[in-house]
């Protein structure tokens, strides 16, 4: 009778476990966020195991579970049929979709590159990305223009009331499908800004007392007033400085915005145009970004050169020349100015 009650006890804990397992399997085979449709660009390389692909996968937030992966694709027969290549996946996708795609091969023919410089403007961008892929600039402005479309499936907009995209697409060269329609492109870009806000802007936006609207704010000024990465720090520090003694910020990039053309030399009547951008005649931040800055001049309002500057002046060879006082910067702007 024991062995009996033993073996109907075997029986129902394997019974038990068997379901546990189908129904965790299923589970871990849906997709990670069925409204998400942006393309996350994956490069399989040649010779990767179903472990590596799965890790690859797992990485950029495309499956939920590894083991679920690989166990589904060991009992489809699915995982000697893997393609190494680049594949333009998405959230939306759930496995058996992952896999028919990742067995129907991802090449290069399939893909091309774009390639977006730091400190453009929307209307810059829009040019940019059209001469690049054939799509139409107008679209690319309306969806730059409309952050409620992308609001349900990036961090950063949940969090905020952007609106306008203007300093959150992020500059950077991107692997993109051909048939790739502007939302797409304008996607991907954000995806990219969204994972930096998440692993690099959030967690230091407690040591400083710019919000995030105003911190990108700030750094879309650095990215044109500073050329060389190595004095971003300084040039974000001269006007925290300026900002924290309410002194104005007398950019000459948000001048040149407010004209819409680049002036290599403002002349003062230059400075006196009636416009909320014009920091010469406004207190503080111009009410938005005035392009979308790169990843170096984010990180540079963030954690400032340690300086008391409050004013630089161009020397002509891309660098600055910094200074504490107006008699020192008037020197400096006699010498390299002449």
């Amino acid at each position: 009778m024991k062995k009996i009650i033993a073996l109907v006890v075997v029986v129902l804990i394997a019974v038990g476990s068997y379901f546990y397992l189908n129904n965790y399997i299923e589970e871990n085979l849906q997709a990670v966020d069925i409204k998400d449709d942006s393309k996350i660009i994956v490069e399989i390389p040649g010779g990767s195991t179903t472990n590596h692909i799965a890790e690859i996968l797992f990485e950029n937030n495309l499956i939920l579970s590894r083991p679920a992966f690989k166990y589904y694709a060991g009992k489809t027969n699915s995982d000697s049929l893997l393609k190494a290549g680049t594949y333009a996946l998405s959230k939306n996708m759930d496995v058996d979709e992952i896999l028919n795609a990742l067995i129907k091969g991802g090449t290069s023919g399939n893909t091309f590159n774009i390639r977006v410089i730091e400190g453009l403007t929307n209307e810059d961008m829009a040019l940019a990305l059209s001469e690049q892929t054939g799509l139409n600039y107008d679209e690319f402005i309306r969806l730059m223009e409309s952050p409620e479309i992308f609001r349900d499936n990036f961090e950063f907009l949940k969090e905020t009331n952007i609106t306008n995209l203007q300093g959150y697409l992020m500059p950077d060269t991107y692997n993109i499908y051909v048939d790739s329609s502007e939302e797409d492109i304008i996607k991907v870009l954000l995806s990219q800004f969204d994972e930096f806000y998440v692993e690099e802007i959030k967690p230091r936006l407690d040591n400083t007392e710019l919000t995030f609207e105003e911190l990108i704010n700030l750094a879309s000024i650095v990215e044109k007033e500073a050329l060389l990465d190595e004095e971003r720090d300084k040039v974000a520090k001269v006007f925290l400085n300026r900002l924290d003694i309410n002194m104005k910020l007398q950019s000459c990039a948000t001048v040149n915005y407010a004209y819409g053309e680049w002036r290599e030399r403002l002349s003062t009547e230059d400075t006196k145009i009636d416009s909320p951008y014009n920091t010469y005649i406004i207190e503080g931040l111009p009410p938005t970004p005035i392009n979308s800055p790169g990843k170096v001049s984010i990180i540079s309002v963030l954690e400032p050169a340690d300086v008391d500057y409050l004013f630089f002046v161009a020397k002509g060879d891309g660098s600055h020349y910094f200074s504490n006082t107006y008699d020192q910067h008037i020197e400096a702007a006699e010498e390299y100015l002449d």
